[in-house]
């Protein structure tokens, strides 16, 4: 039996990483998480880990810019479902926000991640193309860093009251608020605004939809 390779040994010692510091970030959060129990975890040595990661930020890093690239993946796939413009953009969002900022377990995470710098200016990105592909020519091109870094603001502002705890459990749902806030932006009327909201929670409801899960091994 062939014994694996160098490069292979490698590859699967950085996956234990991810995988242990997934598990670690979940259950405890990331602060809380420190580099020798991300060590423990994986059944590694400190040396093995500084060897793939300069430090806990980064392992971080690299978990999130892969869920940021499962979200650019996903605004491709709900496009190719040919809902109209306004409805399609809503639903990425929605189905983002059902990850992210609804989800307990993920959204201390959230919070941490939002303020990497990199990541903030990978999400503004995520939102210019999320505009240009849905929405196309009928977005002027000068418009569009506006458009996305506005709409980065709505989502913050959204993060910022939730981490306080200044959101009303009772409130409407904060996903569906800022599609609402974002809807407006881009000129839609309020009715019909509702109008996309409710398409897209039927769809949602009808489909059980999820997207891939950012702790999944």
């Amino acid at each position: 039996m062939n014994k694996p390779t160098s490069k292979k040994r490698n590859q699967d010692k950085h996956a234990e990483i991810i995988k242990a510091a997934k598990k670690l970030f979940s259950e405890q959060g990331y602060e809380q998480t420190s580099v020798r129990q991300i060590v423990d975890e994986a059944q590694t040595s400190m040396g093995n880990l500084y060897f793939h990661f300069p430090n806990k930020l980064s392992i971080l890093k690299f978990i999130c810019k892969n869920y940021i690239n499962i979200l650019r993946k996903q605004i491709s796939e709900i496009h190719d479902l040919k809902f109209c413009p306004e409805v399609g953009f809503a639903l990425d969002l929605k189905i983002g926000y059902i990850n992210t900022l609804e989800n307990p377990k993920l959204f201390p995470l959230w919070l941490v991640i939002r303020k990497i710098p990199e990541i903030y200016q990978t999400n503004i990105e995520n939102k210019k193309i999320r505009l240009q592909k849905f929405f196309g020519d009928k977005i002027d091109s000068n418009e569009l860093d506006f458009l996305a870094i506005a709409m980065q603001g709505i989502v913050d502002s959204f993060y910022e009251q939730k981490g306080e705890g200044r959101l009303s459990k009772n409130s409407v749902d904060p996903g569906y608020k800022i599609i609402d806030y974002s809807l407006r932006l881009l000129g839609f009327s309020s009715s019909r605004i509702e109008e996309v909201i409710q398409e897209v929670e039927k769809y949602i409801q009808k489909q059980n939809v999820i997207i891939a899960d950012f702790f999944k091994n």
